[in-house]
């Protein structure tokens, strides 16, 4: 079997031999799942409703450019059809991304504490990362992004708010950061959890008027509580996109998805709901984690992440014995615990377990 092993290794691309295979299987029998920053809330009925209307017409191929769900996404946030492209999920639109414009001779900047999808597109390409420190408070700084960028950079992603540190970047930082970026690096905004910011959702497709090497990436896997589903979309310059659409999978969201995320875009009542709720029960949790003294970044999105210190062993295996899922990493050479907000029994749940490790 080791022989095979290497035997397949030596016909892989020399970059995809150090690449890690991703799983995120979360902790076996957790009875709670507060890993992966879902929506809890599960989904509304209306949008079950036009899924399995879309299950009827099963047998056909869906509209490979999904015009109806980038209609109905240039109607909400002010835009052009044409501005609009769809994805199997963010990673897909990641994927593709790296697909139309990485190479070996490239640079691509990104956060040392971000999505690591961003690293590890640009090293399956043979591109090389560039990674910007996080300033002494945690917080992603644009113009250190800015201040990275070589004549080698293709590529630049800013995650905001940035996973997994929840911490947001002010729109004028953003601009800044754009305007001092040449035109040919293309500047990568991921927004997937712009929902959750408490900042209006439309404001920032404004910058795509000055800045036509800009792409704002959104999703309907947070608020939207269809991570399922796997549809991502973004917005950004025709032609930019045009790039994209060379490189897509046809038919990479599916009938069913997209009737279900065009659905979701109507459950108003909903989506108001779960913002509040994300909102109060994320400030519970935080005077919960600083009662017990445990250090955590304020957050503008649906979790929460703490630097346990001394505290992580305990803090593991209190969420352990109560079947709690989250998420472990190391965030600037430290141990740290991403805690989703769930639904408020379970982040009462959450609150006993960290209660555990003041005694």
């Amino acid at each position: 079997m080791q022989d095979m092993k290497e035997f397949f290794a030596e016909l892989m691309r020399p970059p995809v031999r150090k690449i890690e295979p991703y799983d995120a299987a979360p902790l076996p029998g957790a009875k709670i799942l507060l890993s992966a920053n879902e929506n809890n809330a599960g989904v509304p009925e209306g949008v079950l409703s036009a899924m399995t209307a879309a299950l009827k017409r099963g047998n056909r191929y869906p509209d490979s450019r999904n015009s109806g769900l980038r209609e109905k996404l240039a109607s909400r946030f002010g835009l052009e059809p044409g501005q609009i492209i769809t994805s199997n999920g963010l990673d897909g639109m990641f994927t593709m991304l790296a697909r139309a414009f990485m190479d070996e001779r490239d640079d691509v900047v990104c956060g040392e504490c971000t999505f690591g999808v961003y690293a590890s597109n640009a090293e399956i390409a043979g591109a090389k990362t560039v990674k910007v420190p996080l300033s002494p408070s945690f917080r992603q700084e644009p113009m250190r992004f800015a201040e990275s960028v070589t004549p080698a950079t293709k590529m630049l992603f800013f995650c905001n708010p940035n996973n997994p540190t929840g911490c947001l970047a002010a729109e004028d930082e953003i601009r800044e950061m754009l305007e001092a970026v040449p035109r040919r690096v293309i500047v990568v905004l991921d927004e997937a959890y712009t929902e959750f910011s408490g900042t209006d959702g439309k404001r920032s497709f404004g910058l795509l008027r000055d800045f036509p090497n800009l792409i704002i990436c959104r999703t309907f896997s947070k608020i939207f509580a269809l991570a399922g589903l796997r549809v991502g979309w973004a917005a950004a310059h025709p032609d930019l996109l045009d790039c994209l659409f060379r490189v897509r999978e046809p038919y990479c969201v599916t009938s069913v998805a997209e009737a279900g995320a065009a659905a979701a875009l109507d459950e108003t009542e909903f989506l108001k709901s779960v913002y509040e709720t994300t909102v109060n029960e994320r400030e519970k949790l935080c005077r919960v984690i600083g009662e017990c003294g445990i250090p955590f970044l304020p957050s503008r999105a649906n979790f929460i992440l703490m630097l346990p210190g001394e505290k992580t062993d305990a803090l593991k295996e209190a969420f352990r014995e109560k079947a709690i899922a989250a998420r472990y990493l190391k965030c600037a050479g430290r141990p740290a615990i991403r805690i989703s907000i769930g639904l408020p029994e379970e982040n009462a749940e959450a609150a006993k377990a960290m209660r555990l490790c003041c005694r």
